[in-house]
């Protein structure tokens, strides 16, 4: 996806036409910024400030319309107040600050629908109305004063560095630019891409991480196919490396998944050190043992997730899902809680999963790095969880 340009919606070329100083930022969010307009603070003076829009657009950057958020936000010294100097409370909503990410932070929320409660048709027409509020009431002041230029002014477009392929208009539509920002980090691994770690994968590659690195040095066979997010056809089951059966998928819309096609083994541990995080989503028990010694003495964080599933004696599974988390800070717990011996030679090993419960896992792992990562309010800071499918419970210890 390429920088926005207004000349793709009419909308906002007509505003820059009509002398408006427009500042279009492409961060974790996108948002509209309209600088320059007059209002009255509370000592009847005739100040300037911007008006704040999410900037919601289609996949061809474009804006969409009608404009599905009818709120603006005031960044300035005060809110803007009427011509005798009296706060316009009638129009605001929320008259606290707030952070809308990429370093952007207003200074209240104003609320004004159209008459017929129908949405905007349009950005043009919504700044339009917030506009005319404001400025009106400054006009009475000061009847010269204009919030657009003498002639056109080219909209400043400031772009990021892109993770995806088209924007990320669910954070904008959601207006948590600020909470998902927390959520850029520079490379982090998944170690595995079976049932569980495949899950992690699709939740990954929705957020803002510049590098996902996965390793797997197995095939994607048949009976993956049913425990893993997606629907392959028939004819796609041609037993492809199972990083590049999902690496082809997830970079559709996420540029930097990086495949690994082997298994981590000693010769390979050296590449761990450098990432800023690991998921560790493998069943053999030896190799975890290693790989987690490895990250503990090198400290570097991870989650270790892992199910354990049988059947009962009326054919009814019943088992766990565990998530366990491993920092330089705190990480003693770790043998207590995550087995590391393989099970004996003479028993037969079912490792059984099912799609329901990797996802499961899966989501319980990337959720609490997201809690580590602040997106997620954390009052627990929990460092091993346990599910138990038959009872519900779902047990949290370890806690910092």
């Amino acid at each position: 996806m390429s920088a926005i340009r207004t000349s793709r919606s009419p909308d906002l070329e007509r505003l820059e036409a009509e002398g408006f100083r427009l500042r279009i930022v492409q961060g974790s969010a996108h948002h509209l910024l309209v600088a320059g307009i007059p209002a009255v603070n509370s000592r009847r003076e005739v100040v300037r400030g911007t008006l704040y829009s999410p900037l919601e657009i289609d996949r061809d950057g474009k804006t969409v319309n009608p404009v599905s958020n009818h709120q603006c936000w005031w960044i300035g010294q005060e809110a803007p107040c009427d011509s005798n100097g009296r706060v316009m409370s009638e129009m605001i909503s929320n008259a606290a600050a707030e952070d809308k990410g990429d370093g952007i932070v207003t200074s209240v929320a104003f609320s004004r629908k159209r008459a017929d409660k129908t949405p905007y048709a349009n950005l043009h027409e919504k700044m339009w109305t917030y506009v005319r509020m404001i400025w009106h009431e400054a006009q009475a002041i000061d009847p010269a004063c204009d919030p657009r230029t003498e002639r056109a002014v080219p909209a400043v477009v400031e772009a990021q560095a892109r993770v995806f392929r088209y924007p990320d208009m669910a954070t904008t539509r959601a207006g948590i630019g600020a909470a998902t920002a927390k959520l850029l980090t520079r490379r982090v691994a998944i170690i595995g891409l079976g049932g569980t770690g495949s899950y992690v994968l699709d939740l990954l590659a929705k957020t803002p991480i510049a590098e996902i690195h996965v390793y797997d040095g197995d095939d994607f066979l048949l009976h993956n196919a049913f425990r893993a997010p997606g629907a392959p056809h028939i004819d796609d089951l041609k037993e492809p490396k199972k990083v590049d059966w999902f690496g082809a998928i997830y970079e559709r819309m996420h540029m930097g998944i990086i495949r690994h096609p082997y298994h981590v083994l000693a010769a390979q541990l050296p590449e761990l050190e450098g990432f800023d995080f690991v998921f560790v989503a493998i069943d053999d028990a030896k190799a975890r043992k290693v790989i987690l010694e490895f990250l503990i003495a090198h400290k570097v964080p991870f989650i270790d997730v892992g199910m354990d599933l049988a059947l009962d004696g009326e054919n009814r599974l019943r088992g766990t899902s565990r998530v366990t988390v491993g920092t330089p800070e705190y990480h003693t717990h770790i043998a207590e809680v995550v087995s590391f011996e393989a099970p004996p030679a003479d028993e037969i090993y079912r490792n059984i999963q099912v799609a329901d419960l990797n996802m499961l896992n899966a989501a319980m792992a990337v959720n609490k790095w997201k809690r580590m990562r602040g997106f997620y309010a954390d009052d627990v800071r929990e460092h091993h969880s346990l599910y138990t499918i038959a009872t519900q419970v779902l047990v949290k210890e370890d806690r910092a």
